[in-house]
């Protein structure tokens, strides 16, 4: 039952301007302390680029790449773990138990399934993998470390219907499973969230005080809902179970945990019910948002990543296949580099890397020229921090594959063209 307090349906634009706001997206967070930040918002994407720097310094106006490297490299406040749905993320250490109970067991529940194909058997695997942690007892190491100091007659090669499902060599498995046991973590070796050079370590050496599997999936689950919902509400159980990777009714089970508890409210144009903490009620219905807040946000910021629906939400129906990636022609609802305004996506942003500039294009052509100049002034302040920062900037992160197209004007060529179009590869 919706609560009494509210009198009518919310509508969208309420919703994401609020959203903005508790994203501190339409002004600066109030600390520099990062730690903060990330809990008030959520676990940040770090998918081997740069998502992680830009996103923090769209919310922290005097933000520096060293603020984050500090905590994540050096201090070990921050810790990047395989988590959500198998998703790379910067997550708060006193959250790392969570994260690592949580994280989807493809590999675990894949190599079950394709045991008879495998020209290794269990007792072999087991072996290859009690040769990884004894070799990671010694310190990180690379896989092809890793490689050179496995026996060579446990190293096999997979057939292509293996490939095919993601399993290359029994190496590759084997650390795999090892990290959805809780075992492992990869680190860049760099020290950099921005490089594509990796380590492996044992868990136990960065969080010896931690064993993922003393805590119930229930109470990891019921955890994770109070922080889901704390960052992200008002939304809906099955937001929380898409994102989380679980199921609804396990969803449900958790967001019925959450201490305060979570209330239901109408919103205009669906039946859907959303979420939301109760003693945030009636900052919500009183909240009043700035005049056209304008951010520019990375490829996987929480803002769009935090909830499952974009389209029509985030952005209207007429653009719906524009801040979107395409492979081999057809549209992936992975959002690319996107520029808000008052919680709304109206155009897609690139690091320009021959002019050292940002390059924008804006989805409306008759945007007001207040608008425009606001959008440009930003997209200075951005470049001026790139240049400061980041240099080389990776805006996508490893998983993009050869047929995937992200340079934002060879994608508006497909502009209005659909959600699938046919392209030579």
């Amino acid at each position: 039952m919706t609560s009494s307090k509210v009198k009518k349906p919310i509508s969208l634009q309420h919703m994401n301007s609020w959203r903005l706001h508790r994203q501190f997206l339409d002004r600066p967070f109030p600390s520099k302390n990062i730690l903060d930040l990330i809990k008030s918002i959520g676990w940040l994407y770090s998918p081997g680029c740069s998502t992680p720097y830009l996103s923090l310094w769209a919310r922290m106006p005097s933000f520096k790449a060293e603020d984050l490297n500090r905590p994540v490299f050096e201090d070990r406040k921050l810790i990047q773990l395989e988590t959500l749905r198998g998703c790379t993320m910067l997550v708060p250490r006193d959250q790392a138990a969570v994260a690592l109970r949580i994280r989807t067991r493809t590999f675990t529940e894949l190599s079950k399934q394709a045991r008879q194909q495998m020209p290794v058997s269990e007792g072999d695997m087991e072996q290859l993998k009690l040769a990884i942690l004894k070799s990671l007892q010694n310190g990180p190491r690379t896989s092809e470390q890793l490689q050179h100091a496995a026996p060579s007659s446990l190293v096999r090669d997979f057939s292509q219907d293996l490939k095919r499902i993601g399993f290359t060599n029994s190496l590759s498995l084997a650390i795999n499973l090892l990290k959805e046991e809780g075992k492992l973590i990869k680190l860049q070796s760099r020290k950099r969230l921005d490089s594509t050079l990796y380590s492996l370590v044992l868990t136990s050496s960065v969080l010896p005080e931690i064993d993922p599997f003393n805590l119930r999936i229930e109470e990891a689950c019921a955890l994770l809902a109070a922080q889901y919902f704390r960052a992200e509400s008002p939304a809906r159980v099955k937001d929380f179970a898409w994102w989380a990777g679980i199921n609804v009714t396990d969803a449900m089970r958790a967001a019925g945990e959450v201490k305060p508890k979570l209330i239901p409210i109408s919103v205009e144009g669906t039946k859907d019910e959303f979420l939301m903490v109760e003693a945030e009620l009636d900052e919500f219905l009183a909240f009043e948002p700035q005049e056209s807040a304008i951010n520019f946000i990375p490829y996987r910021d929480t803002y769009l990543k935090g909830q499952r629906e974009i389209v029509n939400r985030f952005v209207s129906a007429e653009h719906a296949d524009k801040p979107f990636s395409r492979w081999k022609g057809k549209l992936i609802n992975d959002p690319l580099a996107t520029i808000i305004q008052d919680g709304r996506v109206i155009g897609v942003w690139e690091w320009n890397e021959d002019d050292e500039e940002v390059d924008l294009l804006l989805f409306d052509p008759s945007i007001p020229k207040t608008v425009e100049k606001t959008v440009r002034k930003r997209a200075g302040e951005l470049a001026n921090f790139i240049r400061a920062n980041l240099g080389e900037v990776r805006l996508q992160g490893l998983d993009y594959g050869p047929h995937q197209m992200t340079g934002i004007h060879d994608l508006k060529m497909f502009w209005g063209k659909g959600v699938r179009v046919d392209v030579r590869v």
